[in-house]
């Protein structure tokens, strides 16, 4: 990572944004898919199902339909039956593009043109926005976070006290640094804060991308929210309870 790099990234998340104080009396997670490809529902969905869990699945909408470096991706019918089964479909972009790459006005239609693109899928809009890769800039920060009720990132850690709705932190669930003790980690201290725990990944299946999880380690950090009794719903529903109170 370069000096600018990481300077940036440094601006960028110390920069407030959209700030709310966390709200809640009894701790909340969401497990989220990025892209998304379709085993996070074939395969994921059924996991979820058998822990009680909803998840929000952010859908880069060029992704629709198509094969891409061996893996397979969402269709129609799994956005209309993910929907159905009361989990969300959130905003990852149409190009997936790293939004600091992007102007602002390419910024800006490349999500309208994702909200045109799966409307038609969807029987509601979509609220919760995931960066691409995510990358973020301080421009890109603000227009995201104005544009979205929330806008999440994959800087680690547990939404607690003074939370950023406009980079919200979520931690790794990855094939590449599968860390047991780093879920239990945060569970427990989303337990102790109360606060809001997110997870991200990608594909799930026995043999995942370095991105993606298996359903082994996808059943693993649904066993242990459950244990602590740590509910899992998806971000818009927990952005809700985290900013207006409640359990």
């Amino acid at each position: 990572m370069g000096l600018m790099h990481r300077a940036n990234s440094f601006i960028t998340r110390h920069l407030p944004v959209k700030l709310a104080r966390c709200q809640l009396t009894r701790p909340v997670a969401s497990m989220t898919f990025d892209d998304f490809p379709r085993s996070a529902w074939t395969v994921g969905g059924p996991i979820l199902a058998r822990h009680r869990a909803r998840a929000t699945y952010y859908a880069a909408g060029r992704f629709c339909g198509i094969a891409e470096d061996g893996l397979d991706y969402y269709n129609a019918a799994d956005l209309r039956a993910l929907s159905a089964a009361g989990h969300e479909v959130g905003a990852h972009s149409h190009a997936h593009q790293m939004a600091p790459t992007l102007g602002s006005k390419a910024l800006a239609a490349d999500a309208e043109r994702n909200a045109e693109a799966l409307a038609p899928l969807l029987d509601r809009g979509m609220s919760s926005y995931a960066y691409p890769y995510g990358e973020v800039s301080p421009r890109a920060k603000a227009q995201m976070g104005a544009r979205f009720a929330t806008a999440r990132g994959i800087r680690s850690g547990v939404n607690a006290g003074l939370i950023d709705l406009a980079q919200l932190r979520a931690v790794p669930l990855e094939h590449r640094r599968w860390a047991p003790a780093e879920i239990d980690a945060a569970v427990v201290q989303a337990a102790a804060a109360p606060g809001w725990v997110i997870f991200f990944t990608h594909d799930v299946s026995e043999s995942p991308s370095p991105f993606g999880c298996t359903p082994a380690m996808l059943d693993y950090t649904l066993a242990r929210l459950s244990s602590a009794g740590v509910q899992t719903i998806p971000v818009r529903q927990a952005m809700a309870r985290a900013v207006f109170g409640g359990g």
